[in-house]
C-alpha cells in the first residue's frame, strides 16, 4: 500500500511543477533564467529549513556526518550539477530538446536503483514505464524545420552532452536521496532529506551563476514586484511542496517507478496551459497523453 502512496506523490509533484513551470516561464522572460534559478532555490531553501524547524525543532536536521554526505551528494548531483547541465541545454538548444534528452533521467534512476538499492521493478511495470517514457516523447518531440539555420544545428551536439548530464544528474540523484535516506537504522524523513539536499546545493548553484553573471543583475529581478509575487508563488509550488513530495515518493515507490512518474511534468503542463494560457493541444499531445495514462496505469495495477 505504501508504493501506491509514493506513486500518488510523485504524479502530484510532477504537476506541482508542471505548474510552478508555467509560472516561472512568464518570470523567466521579465528576470531572465540565471536570476529565477538563483532565486528559485534560495526561496525554496528558506521555506524547507522554516518547516523543518516547525516540524522538528531544528532548522537544520541532526543526522550522522555520513548521512549529511550522502544526501549532499545527492543534492549536487541532482539540484545542482543537473539543473545547471539542463540550463545549458536550454541555452544551447531550445526547450523541446532539451526536455525531450534531460526526459531520461528514469533510465538512469533504474540503472542505479538495481546496482545500489537491488530495486527491480515487475515486468509490467517495466512496459509501463517505457509506454509513459514514449508518451512523454512523443508529446515533447517535433519535426525538424529544413530551413533551419547552420548556427543553431551547431549547438545541438553540445546542448546534447548538457541534457545527458542533467538526466544522469537527476537520476542518479534521486537513488542517492533515498540511499542517505534510508542509510541509518531510522529512516530520514522526507522534508529532512530534502533540507540537506537543497542547501547543499545552494551554494553550488549561486557559485555557478556569479561566475557566469554578476550578483547585482541576478538580484535585480527583485525589483520587478509582478515578476517577484510569482517567483514567490511559483517556488512556493514547485521547488518546496513539489521537491518535499518528490522526496515521499522516493521513500515509498522504486526509484525508477518514483522517477519515470516525476518525469510526467510535459504531460501534466498539456491542462495547465489551455486553463492559464488558452494553448491549445494537437492530437499528437493528446496520443502521448494516454499513452502515457495506459503506462501509468500499469504501474498503478501491478
Amino acid at each position: 500500500m505504501s508504493q501506491i502512496y509514493g506513486e500518488i506523490a510523485a504524479l502530484s509533484a510532477a504537476f506541482m511543477w508542471s505548474v510552478s513551470s508555467t509560472l516561472f516561464t512568464k518570470v523567466g522572460k521579465r528576470i531572465g533564467p540565471l536570476s529565477l534559478n538563483a532565486l528559485r532555490i534560495t526561496i525554496s531553501a528558506f521555506l524547507f529549513s522554516v518547516s523543518n524547524f516547525i516540524l522538528y525543532g531544528t532548522f537544520f536536521p541532526i543526522v550522522s556526518y555520513n548521512q549529511i554526505a550522502i544526501l549532499s551528494l545527492s543534492g549536487i548531483i541532482g539540484l545542482a550539477v543537473g539543473d545547471l547541465a539542463y540550463f545549458g541545454a536550454l541555452v544551447e538548444m531550445g526547450a523541446r530538446k532539451a526536455i525531450l534528452v534531460s526526459s531520461m533521467a528514469p533510465i538512469f534512476s533504474l540503472i542505479g536503483g538495481y546496482i545500489l538499492l537491488h530495486e527491480v521493478p515487475t515486468h509490467i511495470a517495466l512496459i509501463g514505464i517505457l509506454l509513459v517514457l514514449l508518451g512523454i516523447w512523443i508529446v515533447i518531440i517535433e519535426k525538424e524545420e529544413r530551413n533551419e539555420n547552420k548556427k543553431f544545428k551547431t549547438h545541438i551536439f553540445k546542448g546534447t552532452i548538457f541534457g545527458t548530464i542533467a538526466a544522469i544528474g537527476q537520476g542518479i540523484g534521486v537513488v542517492f536521496s533515498k540511499y542517505g535516506m534510508f542509510y541509518s537504522s531510522i529512516p530520514l524523513n522526507p522534508l529532512s532529506t530534502t533540507v540537506i539536499r537543497v542547501f547543499a546545493a545552494l551554494p553550488v548553484i549561486w557559485l555557478t551563476l556569479i561566475i557566469w553573471k554578476k550578483p547585482k543583475h541576478i538580484l535585480s529581478g527583485l525589483k520587478d514586484r509582478y515578476a517577484l509575487k510569482l517567483l514567490i508563488f511559483g517556488s512556493l509550488i514547485g521547488p518546496f511542496i513539489g521537491l518535499w513530495l518528490s522526496m515521499i515518493a522516493i521513500k515509498y515507490a522504486q526509484v525508477g517507478i518514483a522517477s519515470t512518474l516525476l518525469s510526467t511534468t510535459p504531460l501534466m503542463v498539456l491542462p495547465v496551459v489551455y486553463l492559464m494560457d488558452k494553448e491549445k493541444v494537437n492530437l499528437r499531445g493528446i496520443f502521448g497523453a494516454l499513452m502515457a495514462v495506459i503506462g501509468v496505469a500499469l504501474i498503478f495495477l501491478f
